[in-house]
């Protein structure tokens, strides 16, 4: 490969690792340079090694402690890059630990060399998604020549790849179809932060709900109840007319708002967290496209190449094939990397793109505590349909994944000695609270970055649906009806750009929050002492008059002030404030039922 891709696809998997590995050697001195003073002599109670670079025999290679002389040699310092004075230091870290302790601390700098080898140089093929059957089963196909098994196998995995996608896209379709039409229709706004602030309320923000009026717990109810509440003394209103004034005096419908403000923040970052594995396997599929080579290399190998043909022993049990048989990641054609990209990478990704924007809202429109908690986990099944149907698979092409091996990047590999080994575990042990080093090392980076793929999908959210107050409080835009009840299939999948393709509603506005400024000034009348009476104004001649309030005379109901003042500013007709005609009716004065009509 050019060194440029190289570099690129070390660095991708040095940041994302691998998912299958295999367990290599487990002898302490193999992989190691040989070297003959690598170690102490024996007799010192310190491993030796051979000339092949593994242990020799003897009876203090097991031992626990030292034997024999009481001064333990040094250890060979050849190949480690260091000072003089770092040696020396080396050198005495070497003498004041035991065998078993030298043991330790030498397995300790191999492994973590070797772990940080294998997710730099290894790239592997999902073993339980239909997306990494579909990526593998057809390039084994292709080195097995297209035979009719293979084949099968092979376009197989391209039709449950395809029933899988179908499959997600359907059920984000109908949740976005929920959200984004059907609410419409049944004139829900969008929840925001109505009631997220209730402990502070009647003085702060968010205190004023969708139906006007000031939050307490005693009144916070979650949709349906919220609605059928209204609708009950809507009813009544309409069929008693005459006794509208007392029914809407007496029958509360409370307020609709969030339980939890702060849950439904946790549960989306849960939600988004949730998806990290599918977006750490679509990278994988992207890594791998792009660092194989690009050539028809071929996906099965034998594991004996010197057994003359037709000499291998079979035995009675087909699958003692895979003894001597192994499927690797290799090289594919330009061809298929192309396909690959396109039918499987590009959909995979935005899946997950639509998934973490239609669950987002999804959760952010939920009200209540325990739906909250039951969504989050719901809304993660929808990527585990590609496992869910990866159960049906054939066997033969699950057994193929399991033990597909890993593609091994074409990286130049350092042999270390047992010297650098131990030099790297003891040069790690320096370091201090204020060194950078730890920082580095302790920055979860993709934890932030999943935090930063949430709240990107929030503020999305907000901007999208909510304005904000200049109290601080973030409530629904104006709710518009739209024209159609099917959801356009371009506005869907475009859902996460909504300027690209907005959905045609109408102009007439269903639902506004009642006067923003008005509703901001009566949260702070509430706990306060009504205004001084001002002159209620006079209606023309024969058409009405205002009285104080009798037995007989119906006294007006905050809507019908409210509806009557906001026609009369229309005009210039009135020259007083809805807070100022609140106030009026607050001290018991009214306005006769002519006027109301006027």
């Amino acid at each position: 490969h050019h060194p440029h891709h190289r570099f690129f696809c070390a660095f991708m998997f040095h940041r994302h690792g691998v998912r299958r590995t295999t367990v290599a050697s487990t002898n302490l001195y193999s992989g190691y340079r040989p070297l003959p003073t690598d170690v102490p002599a024996a007799g010192d109670g310190s491993p030796t090694p051979g000339e092949d670079g593994k242990t020799g025999s003897g009876e203090n290679r097991t031992s626990g402690s030292p034997t024999g002389s009481e001064e333990t040699p040094e250890v060979d310092m050849e190949g480690v890059e260091t000072t003089a004075e770092e040696k020396q230091e080396l050198q005495s870290d070497w003498k004041s630990y035991t065998f078993e302790e030298r043991r330790i601390q030498m397995l300790a700098g191999k492994a973590l060399r070797v772990l940080d080898e294998r997710a730099r140089i290894l790239i592997s093929v999902e073993s339980d998604s239909v997306y990494g059957a579909a990526l593998a089963i057809p390039q084994i196909a292709r080195t097995a020549g297209w035979s009719l098994p293979y084949t099968g196998l092979a376009v197989r995995s391209i039709i449950f790849l395809l029933t899988n996608v179908l499959l997600q896209v359907f059920l984000l379709y109908m949740l976005s179809k929920e959200e984004r039409i059907m609410d419409q229709f049944g004139g829900q706004m969008y929840l925001c932060d109505f009631a997220a602030h209730i402990s502070s309320c009647p003085d702060g923000p968010n205190c004023v709900g969708p139906g006007g009026t000031v939050y307490s717990p005693d009144r916070l109810f979650d949709w349906d109840l919220w609605t059928t509440r209204v609708f009950v003394r809507d009813s009544l209103e309409k069929v008693f007319p005459d006794r509208a004034a007392e029914i809407h005096e007496k029958i509360d419908p409370g307020e609709y708002g969030v339980e939890s403000y702060y849950l439904r923040m946790v549960c989306c970052f849960l939600f988004v967290l949730g998806m990290w594995s599918d977006l750490h396997g679509s990278w994988e599929i992207a890594a791998l496209i792009y660092c194989v080579p690009t050539s028809p290399e071929p996906w099965i190998q034998v594991i004996d190449p010197e057994a003359e043909d037709g000499q291998e022993d079979y035995g009675d049990d087909d699958t003692l094939f895979l003894d001597f048989v192994k499927f690797q990641v290799a090289g594919m054609p330009l061809h298929w990397k192309i396909f690959d990209f396109f039918i499987i990478f590009l959909p995979k990704v935005y899946i997950w793109i639509l998934t973490i924007d239609i669950g987002t809202v999804f959760l952010m429109e939920t009200s209540v505590i325990e739906d909250m908690i039951v969504n989050c986990v719901a809304l993660g099944f929808i990527l585990t349909i590609d496992e869910l149907i990866m159960t049906i698979l054939s066997p033969q092409s699950r057994e193929m994944l399991e033990n597909i091996e890993s593609y091994m990047l074409p990286v130049k590999r350092v042999s270390r000695t047992i010297a650098e080994d131990f030099y790297r575990n003891e040069e790690q042990k320096k370091w201090r609270p204020w060194s950078p080093r730890l920082f580095t090392s302790i920055f979860p980076i993709r934890l932030v970055f999943m935090f930063v793929v949430c709240f990107f999908f929030m503020g999305t959210y907000y901007l999208e649906h909510c304005q904000r107050l200049e109290d601080g409080s973030w409530v629904a835009k104006e709710l518009h009806l739209p024209r159609s009840e099917s959801l356009p299939l371009l506005s869907f999948l475009l859902g996460p750009l909504p300027a690209a393709q907005p959905i045609e509603v109408k102009r007439e506005v269903a639902w506004e929050y009642a006067d923003l400024d008005r509703a901001q000034r009566t949260v702070a009348a509430e706990s306060k002492a009504p205004a001084p009476p001002t002159e209620v104004p006079q209606m023309p001649s024969g058409q009405g008059s205002t009285a104080k309030p009798t037995p007989n005379s119906p006294k007006a109901t905050p809507a019908e002030i409210r509806n009557f003042f906001r026609e009369a500013d229309k005009d210039g007709s009135s020259s007083l404030t809805y807070q100022e005609l609140k106030s009026h009716w607050q001290n018991g004065e009214a306005i006769a039922e002519p006027a109301v009509e006027e």
